[in-house]
């Protein structure tokens, strides 16, 4: 049975659901989500953000200026989320869920039977007394040993994103007043109101 094969799930519970509760299957999310917030001063708003990361059990994974990627555990990301267009005008937001229960299940299974052909093979090396089958079945086990690294290190990082959201925030200042409208016009504002045009009849 798929249940019996399945490798223990992450502990975050992405769902929202108990393990178990009405006798259905936990899915396992990876949440990724984007805020562009209009503050006054986004270096400041940075750093007071990162504090709350922190106290969410987060953390910052890259940063540049005030735009930040950071990680917090699954089940705080909507806080997160909420925090982050907490601080200033939101302008734009998006959030996804991708769903990879099956692929996770699939690793798992993947992942059991090369471990079951590996110690067929170690149990045929025993045997073996032909040099010539005794490569065979050393390369045969290098190239499983390979593809158990390779699935174990993808369901590793499948539970790591699951277990922690993404979180892209933009912190930016608020745009400049917008030029004058019309012919080029002046920053001395007493010479917008009278008009180029008639200062330039007096020369």
């Amino acid at each position: 049975a798929l249940a019996d094969a399945r490798p223990s799930p992450p502990a975050s519970k992405s769902s929202g659901e108990a393990p178990g509760e009405s006798g259905r299957e936990e899915r396992l999310l990876i949440q990724r989500g984007e805020l562009d917030v209009e503050v006054a001063r986004p270096d400041d708003v940075a750093k007071a953000f990162l504090v709350r990361v922190k106290e969410l059990g987060g953390h910052l994974a890259s940063q540049r200026g005030a735009s930040l990627v950071v990680r917090v555990p699954a089940e705080r990301f909507d806080e997160a989320f909420a925090v982050a267009g907490g601080f200033g005008r939101v302008l734009r937001e998006s959030r996804e869920a991708s769903d990879v229960t099956e692929e996770f299940v699939d690793l798992g299974i993947r992942i059991d039977t090369a471990l079951k052909a590996r110690d067929r093979l170690l149990g045929v090396l025993q045997k073996a007394e032909r040099i010539e089958d005794i490569l065979k079945v050393e390369a045969e086990l290098r190239r499983l040993t390979e593809e158990i690294e390779r699935l174990e290190g993808r369901r590793k990082f499948l539970a790591d994103q699951v277990a922690l959201a993404t979180l892209e925030v933009l912190f930016r200042a608020p745009d400049g007043p917008p030029p004058p409208s019309g012919p080029a016009g002046s920053r001395f504002a007493w010479i917008n109101q009278v008009g180029v045009e008639s200062l330039m009849e007096n020369f």
